[in-house]
């Protein structure tokens, strides 16, 4: 007899196919059978089908997060999990990007370097640059009077793939497919070894923010994500020097996974600083001969007030307490971070297990304190930690921050404070009750570990 809980996802994954197959085309379909309005715009649209996909991706995670009596699950569970996974990455590949036009400027950099040029010393639309200026990528290039943004380990990233023949956008969607499949994996093996149902693995692989952002999107947090589970996974195999070296690797393309060091330094810290350090550093030797522009556009990206995006707690906090400004709040924010960063670089970690809960804190502190922009594809790398920690705050929120695309429809071009409103509010009360039934329940309204799973090893 088939186990129920198979039949549910089996059904949910079907249901859910032929939004991802049909996609963005489902817009023109519906407008010419006149079952939407001729006024609905892209982004509209997309969180149309993203709502839909989304009530499926939380019954799923229900099913898969149920308790039950026996302690494992229908040994096919798993099976359908990753297949829809996967055929959902897949549908969407062949797609142009659509929500975001990152990408281009990956594929750019990549190309500008391949023809022996630093990609920090000339923004897009310099004449020096003129012959790489062609009609299939260089007019969807954001920013294009700027430097790229983009760290040294990035670029080193974009001139390999470029080498490797990934020069269109399904080639490089294809590429970061591969990494995303990886992390998938690492995660499964993540699990198994923490003693925990590897069916948890569906947080993330049917998670529609972060199919969208990679198979569509394809932002390079793909190949971060990667480097951060395989940061974790030599972490809970005792090779602490893999571990840090694959953090750097992550750190080198986007910044952001630095916060977590402290969290995975657990013997010889300074040691384990350094050669951090030197892994991160060493990337930026090719580009050295630019100057103080090796940095691109990372300063002005920091202090230019128009790249502000999407802020939540800072928002809050301004609106409080006018006599506050922007300046204030940013160091006062950033000061708690330190401290918490400090607690756990000197905190005594129990075992690998509380390593990981520590990175998934510090890193969840990093979004909700300091972020200067907080653009949907940031919160990517959060993902992951839920198969291990479930958290309803921080599912609802990769539920609804798409939410934040409605500024580009905007006639003005601002944020609507409304979006504000239903991504941070529910989002910050949900936190709260997380960590109050965490430190007063026991951990049994929101644990990370069942009690049927204790003594499970997947």
């Amino acid at each position: 007899m088939i186990d129920k809980r198979t039949i549910s996802l089996a059904s949910l994954g079907l249901m859910g196919s032929p939004i991802y197959a049909l996609n963005f085309r489902l817009q023109d379909i519906l407008l010419k059978r006149g079952l939407i309005g001729s006024g609905t715009d892209l982004f509209s649209f997309f969180l149309y089908q993203y709502v839909l996909l989304g009530i499926l991706y939380l019954t799923g995670v229900g099913i898969v997060f149920r308790r039950g009596r026996h302690k494992a699950m229908a040994p096919h569970i798993l099976s359908i999990i990753l297949f829809f996974g996967v055929m959902y990455r897949l549908l969407l590949v062949p797609s142009q990007p659509m929500l975001s036009w990152d990408m281009y400027r990956y594929i750019w950099d990549g190309r500008v370097q391949a023809h022996g040029i630093n990609p920090y010393r000339y923004p897009p639309n310099n004449e020096a640059l003129e012959k790489l200026q062609d009609s299939a990528i260089y007019p969807y290039i954001g920013r294009k009077g700027s430097l790229t943004i983009y760290p040294a380990g990035a670029q080193v990233l974009f001139y390999l793939l470029n080498r490797l023949g990934a020069t269109s956008v399904v080639a490089f969607k294809g590429v970061i497919l591969l990494f995303d499949m990886g992390s998938i994996f690492l995660l499964v093996m993540l699990l198994a070894n923490l003693g925990l149902n590897r069916e948890k693995v569906l947080v993330y692989a049917w998670n529609p923010l972060i199919i969208y952002e990679l198979a569509n999107n394809g932002h390079l947090d793909g190949f971060v994500i990667f480097f951060v589970l395989l940061t974790l996974w030599f972490l809970i195999k005792e090779r602490p020097h893999a571990s840090v070296s694959s953090l750097a690797l992550a750190t080198s393309l986007k910044l952001y996974p630095f916060i977590i060091l402290p969290a995975i330094l657990r013997e010889k810290k300074f040691r384990g600083l350094l050669l951090f350090s030197a892994i991160f550093l060493v990337f930026y030797l090719p580009y050295l001969s630019v100057g103080k522009e090796v940095l691109g556009y990372l300063p002005e990206y920091f202090t230019n007030p128009y790249e502000i995006f999407n802020l939540g707690l800072k928002a809050y906090l301004l609106k409080l307490f006018p006599s506050m400004n922007h300046w204030v709040a940013t160091k006062t924010l950033g000061v708690a971070l330190i401290v918490a960063a400090g607690v756990v670089w000197i905190k005594r970690k129990k075992d690998s297990a509380d390593t990981i809960m520590l990175a998934y804190l510090l890193a969840g502190l990093l979004v909700v304190l300091t972020s200067a922009s907080l653009h949907p594809w940031y919160i990517l790398w959060i993902i992951p930690f839920l198969s291990l920690f479930p958290s309803p705050a921080w599912l609802y929120f990769s539920l609804v921050i798409p939410f934040s695309y409605l500024k580009y429809e905007s006639p003005t071009g601002t944020f609507p404070e409304w979006v504000r409103h239903i991504e941070y509010i529910p989002f910050f009360i949900l936190l709260s009750m997380e960590y109050v039934f965490f430190q007063r329940s026991s951990r049994r309204l929101f644990p990370w570990r069942l009690p049927e799973e204790n003594s499970n090893k997947n």
